[in-house]
């Protein structure tokens, strides 16, 4: 018998308890236990191989993915699986011979069915060792990954993993005990039709963090989020093996430092010759990196579409002038000092346009860095937004009034951007005569950063304080849909953040806005 201590003894309000007293296994019970997890395992090949890589053993896994069966293939060399040119070039010894001197070898590359087609095979071969540490033979683990190898090719190769479940056991508790134990990448747990943990090998402690005495007998709700367990998916995955034989599921994890992971797991229901579910095979791969490089993908993604609508916005005003200018320069041919200056308006739009081209091509094709930072005059960026609504300010009789305006360490097509969205607002919710004023409010210290405060005041139709957070949603418009694309506000809070500051709104309906921005000067 085995005391483990309770809540009240740990103080450890983390991990769901176990039974103070848990019964231990029997030796048949835990080879029975093994056993099943190796025979029911369908969607990997686990097979047993000697010193010289003849097969010892074959799983039904085994038999779906290669297409041979047991009789066909017993006592043939694994390498009957490669192509001819990997066989040509050593590559199965080699795998043998890595595995033999590290310990284990993992490759992933195209193998070969009993039928002459191909699949994309990912494997483990890991050095089995008898008491003196000499090697006895090796355990393999295949998983056919044809289709995510083909998926992830057209996703520009992206986050190839593997997700091992259920290992190939041995027909001796003692060659079943030593492949599970020394898998160092997977978590293989075995679990009673409770939930509590049987076994624990190395990948499970290297993943999830626990020594095999601080968690055999606790349940696997451990490793769960609060609101994980808090919904039950623990239990609704273990029902869903017991009524499917399978369960998959991809979440984060928890560790024992309570830091995160992001886990595949399988989840497989092991039954007794009555077909009755006496336990589970959990097998969890720590994918975490994947993860981080598809959100990464998808941030990069939103980032280059939403800059795309946003330099098109931007573009707008001297396209919009070249138009115009066009227009009455055909109009007044016959009037030379007209059309000087028509052309001279073309002109300066046109150098205008070209410049946010560039910025926008080399904005573009490099990632956002420092590296792009320059020093920027804020008033100069704000005179060059004047020529861009020069025409519209005009029509409206608008102005702008600003304070002398600092230079700051940053990029500079963000900040035009920044203030054209800005002033465009302004403008353009404006019923009357727009006025826009552009005020230093302070230079302060804050955590050792210099920080300027810049608020921008508009005399427009204002909002309800309220919506103040849903205005820099993308897309999100409080007022005419007719009005703008909805992606100007959420541009300028995304460039003041890219730039480690931060921007809020002030408003009243029909009183005008208030924009205050902090940004760093250097």
């Amino acid at each position: 018998m085995q005391h483990h201590p309770d809540k009240a003894e740990t103080g450890d309000d983390r991990l769901p308890q176990a039974p103070a007293v848990v019964v231990q296994k029997s030796e048949a019970a835990m080879r029975v236990y093994y056993q099943r997890m190796v025979e029911e395992a369908t969607d990997y090949a686990l097979l047993l191989l000697d010193v010289d890589g003849n097969i010892l053993n074959w799983n039904p896994g085994a038999a779906k993915i290669k297409g041979y069966a047991e009789e066909e293939i017993m006592g043939r060399n694994f390498s009957i699986f490669y192509q001819a040119s990997d066989i040509a070039d050593g590559l199965p010894q080699r795998l043998i011979s890595e595995a033999a001197r590290a310990g284990k070898a993992s490759h992933e590359g195209w193998r070969v069915k009993r039928d002459g087609t191909k699949f994309w095979g990912s494997i483990v071969i890991t050095a089995l060792h008898d008491t003196d540490n000499a090697i006895i033979g090796f355990s393999k683990i295949t998983r056919d990954l044809t289709e995510r190898r083909n998926a992830e090719e057209n996703l520009q190769r992206y986050a190839a993993e593997l997700q091992l479940q259920n290992e190939r056991l041995y027909h001796s508790e003692q060659r079943y005990h030593r492949m599970i134990a020394e898998v160092e990448d997977y978590a293989i747990i075995l679990l009673d039709s409770n939930g509590l943990i049987q076994n624990w090998n190395k990948g499970a402690e290297n993943i999830k963090g626990y020594a095999e005495n601080e968690i055999i007998g606790k349940s696997f709700r451990a490793f769960y989020l609060p609101e994980d367990r808090e919904k039950q998916l623990p239990e609704h995955l273990l029902e869903q093996a017991r009524l499917h034989n399978k369960a998959n599921h991809e979440g984060w994890r928890l560790r024992k430092n309570g830091t995160r992971f992001w886990g595949s797991v399988v989840i497989t229901a092991l039954h007794d010759d009555a077909g009755s579910v006496v336990g589970f095979s959990k097998v969890t791969r720590d994918l975490t990196h994947k993860k981080e490089a598809e959100d990464l993908i998808l941030q990069k993604n939103k980032q280059l579409e939403d800059y795309a609508h946003a330099a098109s916005h931007d573009l707008q005003e001297p396209l919009r002038k070249i138009l115009l200018f066009s227009d009455l320069l055909q109009r007044n041919m016959g009037n030379r000092a007209a059309a000087e200056t028509y052309l001279q308006k073309i002109n300066n739009s046109t150098e205008r346009m070209s410049h946010l081209i560039k910025a926008v091509l080399e904005y573009s094709q490099t990632p956002v860095s420092d590296n792009l930072k320059a020093f920027v005059d804020l008033n100069d960026v704000i005179r060059n937004i004047e020529v861009d609504f020069e025409l519209l300010l005009e029509e409206r009789n608008g102005r702008i009034l600003r304070d002398r305006l600092p230079v700051i360490f940053a990029i500079p097509i963000q900040m035009h951007q920044l203030f054209t969205n800005l002033i465009s607002n302004a403008i353009k919710f404006c019923d009357g005569t727009p006025q826009i004023d552009i005020r230093v409010q302070q230079i302060d210290d804050i955590d050792s950063a210099k920080l300027v405060h810049i608020r921008v005041t508009d005399n427009g139709t204002g909002f309800k304080q309220e919506h103040a957070d849903k205005i820099f949603r993308m897309f999100h418009r409080l007022h005419d849909k007719k009005h703008g694309t909805g992606i100007g506000l959420a541009l300028c809070k995304r460039i003041v953040e890219n730039h480690r500051g931060k921007i809020t709104a002030i408003s009243e309906p029909g009183k005008g806005t208030s924009f205050d921005i902090l940004l760093p000067l250097e």
